[in-house]
């Protein structure tokens, strides 16, 4: 924190004390908890009317499933981003697969979302068989429900070598060295995103790789649906076309050995008018065999002017 952030934050605070800013965060977060918990809880009853209720009202919807299937072979992505197109999905999905049970075994509650990493409990509807599966949740929030639902599927949960070695004796304790190859992998990404370094931002990717994140290059919120290099290619360099990246500020951040998440605070310029603008994202990014991002789903804040 360079003296001009640090001097702004202790004048915030000396307006108002740190612990009422905790506390009202809590309640926040609290509050975006418990609106994700009863869209999940909803699922159980296997009711599609019942699960379209959690949704907010207030603002555009999206939601994604990585499509492992896809007719060409390739890596896509599922989407929905209207009560129509979501209850298309799920009328879709439920052909196949019931949802009976989820255990968060990691949870981040923030006032504009929440993740969850944990295990699913799913039934076939062909053979009647339950089957459980690790994986990563994300639930933006709305005022009066969630604004969707961005999954990874199984991206990535196959990881090979994703755990570190065992201990060969009692005074061996091995370091989390994927981890800690995530972290790196992860400092790369950032460093090219404040750069507006679209090479090294393609390069940490898969050649196959699939994006479904907020889309700052439109005016309203929606989804983009890219596939490929060449699809993320082009993202990037509209992005940076629109808006100069000022700073990327890391908010929270989570490491395993085969995903990364992280929610980030952006203060960009806006390249026509001078504007400066900040504004949230929060992605999660599973990562391949050989270390690269595999798929990026997240979504993001609407844009608040700064000086």
């Amino acid at each position: 924190m360079d003296s001009m952030t640090a001097g702004s934050a202790m004048t915030r605070a000396a307006v108002e004390p740190l612990a009422e800013i905790a506390v009202r965060n809590a309640h926040a977060a609290e509050n975006c908890a418990n609106l994700a918990w009863a869209h999940l809880e909803s699922e159980y009853t296997q009711d599609i009317d019942k699960v379209l209720a959690t949704l907010a009202t207030d603002a555009p919807l999206a939601w994604t499933l990585p499509n492992m299937f896809s007719e060409d072979g390739g890596l896509t992505y599922l989407t929905g981003q209207d009560i129509p197109e979501i209850r298309q999905q799920y009328e879709n999905l439920r052909q196949f697969v019931q949802i009976w049970d989820w255990q968060a075994i990691l949870e981040i509650r923030q006032s504009w979302y929440m993740l969850t990493h944990g295990v699913v409990t799913t039934k076939a509807i062909d053979t009647g068989e339950t089957s459980r599966m690790e994986s990563v949740t994300m639930f933006p929030i709305g005022a009066d429900g969630i604004l969707g639902e961005l999954q990874i599927g199984d991206v990535g949960v196959q990881r090979e070598n994703r755990w570190p070695e065992v201990p060969q004796g009692k005074d061996d304790i091995p370091l989390p060295q994927k981890r800690l190859e995530a972290l790196s992998l992860h400092n790369t990404y950032l460093a090219a995103l404040r750069s507006e370094d679209v090479d090294a931002l393609v390069a940490a990717h898969r050649s196959d790789c699939a994006a479904t994140i907020r889309d700052y290059t439109l005016d309203q919120s929606r989804l983009l649906n890219a596939t490929g290099a060449d699809g993320l290619r082009n993202y990037f360099e509209s992005l940076f076309q629109r808006y100069r990246v000022r700073d990327v500020r890391l908010v929270n951040r989570v490491l395993e050995s085969w995903y990364v998440f992280a929610e980030l605070h952006w203060l960009v310029e806006e390249r026509s008018s001078g504007r400066s603008f900040e504004f949230c994202t929060a992605e999660t990014s599973p990562l391949d065999p050989d270390g690269k991002f595999w798929v990026r789903t997240g979504a993001g804040t609407d844009l608040v002017e700064s000086d």
